[in-house]
């Protein structure tokens, strides 16, 4: 079949405003060719797809064919393998096995959960904070905080002390390098890597400070011989047992790279993206006011209206918006053939507000997530983590954080725009309410 999507002029015509806002762009598409539709221009072969069915099709049916895009069609390294290098989120086949096993005990279940005593210890240096803030009236750019107190646990439970320090300043580098990442990606024309800019001298600069916390956390956790049971140990001390093979130091330094990148931003952007609708809708935050009220914020399993509110919140600002894969071989989507070296977009915002699969899906509604509602939605209509042997292998780590954190600040808040709502979303990789979230702060 014939694919539905513009024609080449169309389509260089639209690069302007796409490049202004994708997830407009996405939209735009999606609601004038349908579920699929094809882009060809600047000699590349997209297809586009904002359907559950095609989400199955690449991520779990297509998952030999579909690859992760991590190199150009000039052999040279591409979107978030530029800034993470070879590691869990940018490897696929056996590589990527290897390491997945590598990590995984860091993020076994039960482990994950005798965590949340540390992270409550965070939530209350935020508390402190936000406090502050409350009694000196001075408002707070609620982004900010979030990100400060997710970047604190991340190095509290994942690297112990010996990046403790370092933390907010890995994370920070990551977001600078993430955002050339994105920029870089999504430009029509392929520049080469060496051309000099203001943004490859900021994104060097981060690399740079990536590299110097990284190792210098390695070198002291071995120099003193410190057994941390934490992922830094775990790294340094993996060892395959039937090769013998271990981690190198540079693949240590990619996947803490990584947990930096992928762990701390998405739960901070959840987390102010929750209030920023909660802070429109008395009703939901009376809702939830009844529940944190009457339970302790360390049950976090007993937080079952919060964890909706996390949940929707999840759904209607997907942490990553759209992901793309690459086929590595011909292969069809639906009823239309693809070849070789074409690219798919995932939309993922788009399956996240698809009508035929949610009851109100431009509504923040957290009855979406109740069990009935749940379990009879379409398996893959909701994939905030991805799907498939690719789901984020945080996913449960992000969801106790996201849901105590919330907790805690709903108990002892009331939290006020400070600027006018709805604020515009800016998209790096990750998606953000745009310059922040300002916000006034008073005590319940």
């Amino acid at each position: 079949m014939r694919p539905p999507g513009p024609g080449r002029l169309a389509a260089v015509a639209r690069i302007p405003r796409f490049s202004r806002d994708h997830l407009a762009g996405f939209r735009n598409g999606w609601e004038t060719y349908g579920d699929i539709y094809h882009i060809g221009v600047a000699g590349r072969d997209i297809w586009v797809c904002s359907n559950p069915d095609q989400m199955r099709e690449i991520l779990i049916d297509g998952r030999d064919v579909w690859q992760r895009i991590d190199q150009t069609r000039k052999g040279r390294p591409f979107g978030l393998r530029l800034a993470l290098g070879e590691g869990l989120l940018t490897t696929d086949g056996a590589e990527w096995l290897w390491r997945r096993r590598m990590i995984n005990p860091a993020f076994h279940r039960e482990l994950v959960r005798s965590m949340t005593s540390t992270m409550y210890e965070a939530g209350e240096e935020m508390l402190a904070r936000l406090g502050s803030a409350a009694r000196q009236e001075l408002p707070v750019n609620l982004l900010s905080e979030t990100k400060h107190v997710t970047q604190d646990i991340i190095s509290r439970t994942m690297f112990s002390s010996d990046l403790d320090d370092a933390g907010g300043k890995v994370g920070d580098a990551v977001d600078d390098a993430l955002r050339y990442v994105s920029k870089r990606a999504s430009a029509l024309f392929e520049l080469p890597f060496t051309v000099p800019s203001r943004e490859k001298r900021r994104f060097d600069a981060a690399m740079r400070r990536i590299d110097d916390a990284v190792y210098g956390g390695i070198e002291r956790r071995r120099r003193s011989g410190a057994v941390g049971h934490d992922l830094l140990d775990i790294l340094l001390t993996a060892e395959d047992e039937e090769t013998g093979r271990k981690l190198t130091d540079e693949q240590v330094r990619n996947e803490v790279a990584t947990i930096y990148g992928a762990g701390h931003e998405t739960t901070a952007n959840a987390l102010a993206w929750a209030w920023h609708e909660l802070m429109q809708n008395r009703e939901l935050l009376e809702r939830l006011h009844e529940e944190v009220d009457a339970t302790d914020p360390l049950d976090v399993s007993d937080l079952v209206y919060t964890r909706m509110v996390l949940d929707e919140t999840l759904r209607f600002r997907p942490p990553v918006p759209f992901n793309g894969r690459v086929a590595t071989s011909p292969t069809a989507l639906g009823d239309h053939d693809v070849a070789a070296g074409a690219g798919a977009v995932l939309v993922v915002n788009n399956v996240h507000r698809h009508p035929d699969h949610w009851e109100r899906p431009e509504t923040f509604y957290p009855d979406h997530f109740t069990p009935e509602a749940s379990a009879a939605r379409h398996r893959y209509a909701y994939l905030p983590f991805g799907a498939g042997q690719h789901m984020c292998i945080g996913s449960n780590f992000a969801l106790i954080e996201g849901t105590l954190l919330l907790a805690m600040m709903a108990r002892t808040f009331i939290f006020e725009p400070a600027s006018a709502l709805p604020r515009r979303s800016a998209t790096a990789v990750t998606m953000k309410p745009r310059s922040g979230l300002p916000t006034l702060v008073s005590p319940r």
